[in-house]
């Protein structure tokens, strides 16, 4: 019998810890139980108290109060079943199950457009700036970053150090390899990344603010490889429709328009079951992270036949009926009261 084999209450974490606020009632039945014994007491007016100095101890009282005592537990045993108690190792399978199994790949477009300021403070850092609050909204997940222009390289592994990506991120700036836009790059070396991955979803965020223009690795490829793979890919377009301006050389700003093939990247999304998005702000931005994040999860809870962790409540609900209905037992025949 599990349900009975450990009833500790400090041996378990709970789920429902709203449930602890119906604590509150406790005390209020004590105060109900203290007013109600005082009621119960005739007053007489007495001359002296020397009568009562040896008055002698009362079983009767004892077992009432012992009786009470019994309906205070086993009101609290019932509101710790209410809170929905679990192992630790409960809790641990569960999110391994529903949270855990999902693997990400960012890969970021860092050439020189990126720092156009048409989403501010520029392109770049409204990009970095969410993708870190995507990585923190993810806390299981294990998580890599790839940057790209002309060519492409690893910035971060997957893994679950997400202090240590993020500091890997804050440092991603443009001219780290040659210039261009190399978008079939940028993908495929993502994919390379997921190749040893055995997680349940296998993701890639692939932004950009303009047309794949250099690499040798046609973009379509990289998403057919992709596919085969079983990674999905969801794409995001950098920019708005005007473009905006940039700082150069010497404090001057230039303008910079957009060249964005949305039809590819529209492609390479739909190839691979994931989405297009077009972001013309640091809040559409956010709102494409957010909208990510939720399809993932409801996916991998999906994928899985395990909905809930084992229930551990019951040795808590039959212990606290038990003892209420042995409460109610006992008033009703050794404590009952004749008027």
């Amino acid at each position: 019998m599990d349900w009975i084999s450990d009833i500790t209450p400090f041996a378990f974490e709970y789920v429902r810890k709203e449930a602890f606020w119906l604590f509150l009632i406790v005390p209020c039945v004590i105060v109900w139980y203290w007013y109600n014994q005082k009621r119960t007491y005739q007053q007489i007016n007495i001359s002296s108290t020397q009568h009562f100095q040896d008055k002698k101890w009362s079983w009767a009282a004892l077992f009432k109060h012992l009786n009470f005592s019994l309906f205070v537990f086993g009101l609290t045993f019932v509101i710790l079943a209410m809170a929905r108690p679990h192992t630790e190792q409960d809790i641990d399978e569960y999110n391994k199950k529903n949270i855990e199994g999902i693997d990400v790949v960012i890969s970021m477009d860092v050439s020189g457009s990126m720092l156009a300021d048409d989403i501010k403070p520029n392109r770049l850092e409204a990009a970095k700036e969410v993708a870190a609050n995507f990585i923190d909204d993810r806390p299981t997940d294990r998580i890599g970053l790839v940057v790209y222009e002309g060519d492409a390289f690893t910035k971060s592994p997957l893994t679950t150090d997400h202090e240590l990506l993020k500091a890997q991120l804050d440092k991603v700036q443009t001219g780290m390899v040659v210039g261009g836009t190399a978008i079939g790059l940028g993908l495929i070396t993502a994919t390379n990344r997921l190749i040893e991955s055995d997680a349940k979803s296998k993701v890639i965020i692939l932004m950009t603010d303009g047309m794949n223009n250099s690499g040798d690795m046609p973009p379509e490829k990289a998403a057919h490889i992709a596919k085969e793979m079983g990674i999905c890919v969801y794409t995001i377009g950098m920019g708005k429709e005007g473009g905006g301006s940039m700082n150069i050389f010497g404090g001057l700003s230039a303008s910079m328009g957009s060249d964005l093939d949305e039809a590819l990247l529209t492609d390479i999304a739909n190839l691979t079951g994931g989405k297009y998005f077009r972001a013309q702000s640091k809040t559409e931005l956010q709102g494409i992270y957010d909208e990510i994040d939720q399809m993932e999860k409801a996916k991998v809870k999906v994928l899985d036949f395990k909905v809930s962790p084992p229930e551990r409540f019951y040795g808590f609900l039959l212990l606290g009926l038990f003892l209420i209905l042995l409460n109610k037992i006992m008033n009703a025949t050794l404590l009952k009261s004749i008027p």
